[in-house]
């Protein structure tokens, strides 16, 4: 058996002694949640650095809690009280990667609640985490072999949203990858990723009456030859 599919027996097996992870603080002033799952929890480095964010996502919306608690004392309003939720769970995983995706929520007291989206993958060879475009042998080749299908699809869903409206403006535009939540995911599942999600929060490809903008383009033939070698086993062409 080859390195990789020992460390593919060595995950399965941390994962199954692995738990999910829920953070809970509540006070007050805010009600805090942040939460992964078992295999995420089962690597090291990785589960620390959940954590990590889980505290410092706790104290900076905590600080601000108690300031809009104490400004609503001082000028005599109603206080509503903050909340703050994260959920990372796992849409995939080979023997060499993990991908786990993230939603978010958020009250502040505004109007309505902010939702937010991230992903993260995860090299258990290198130890740490990587982009989807350093999986390609140029980073550029990832956006040459997406970005015009991503759009077009992007493009096809708010016109369908939109009653085959289009909005002028930036809510009219195709994002910028920068802005958006990336992650392969393995729907089958089958230890091997056979399409990449590109996933856009309210207010980055539409308005917040819109939602979540969730486009999920199949690995093509084109995607995988332009990949590193040392990453094409995690992924499967599909069939076009």
């Amino acid at each position: 058996m080859n390195w990789l599919g020992l460390l593919g027996l060595a995950s399965l097996i941390a994962a199954a002694g692995a738990r999910d992870v829920k953070i809970e603080r509540n006070s007050s002033a805010l009600q805090f949640e942040y939460q992964w799952d078992a295999e995420a929890a089962a690597i090291p480095a990785l589960n620390r650095k959940l954590r990590s964010r889980a505290d410092a996502a706790y104290r900076e919306a905590l600080k601000f809690a108690r300031e809009d608690q104490a400004s609503a004392r001082k000028d005599k309003r109603p206080f509503h009280r903050h909340s703050f939720g994260v959920n990372w769970e796992a849409v995939g995983q080979t023997a060499r990667l993990l991908s786990i995706g993230a939603e978010m929520e958020s009250f502040t007291g505004g109007a309505h609640p902010n939702h937010n989206v991230d992903a993260e993958l995860w090299d258990r060879r290198l130890g740490r985490q990587i982009t989807v475009p350093s999986l390609f042998i140029r980073a550029s080749s990832f956006t040459a072999s997406t970005r015009t299908a991503y759009c077009k699809a992007l493009d096809k869903e708010r016109l369908a949203r939109r009653n085959g409206e289009r909005i002028d403006g930036p809510f009219d535009e195709c994002p910028k990858y920068g802005e958006l939540a990336i992650v392969p995911r393995d729907r089958e599942p089958d230890g091997r990723f056979e399409e990449i999600d590109f996933i856009a929060a309210p207010y980055t490809a539409g308005p917040y009456v819109e939602g979540e903008y969730g486009i999920a383009l199949p690995v093509t033939r084109q995607i995988l030859a332009a990949m590193k070698p040392i990453y094409r086993s995690s992924f499967e062409a599909q069939r076009q």
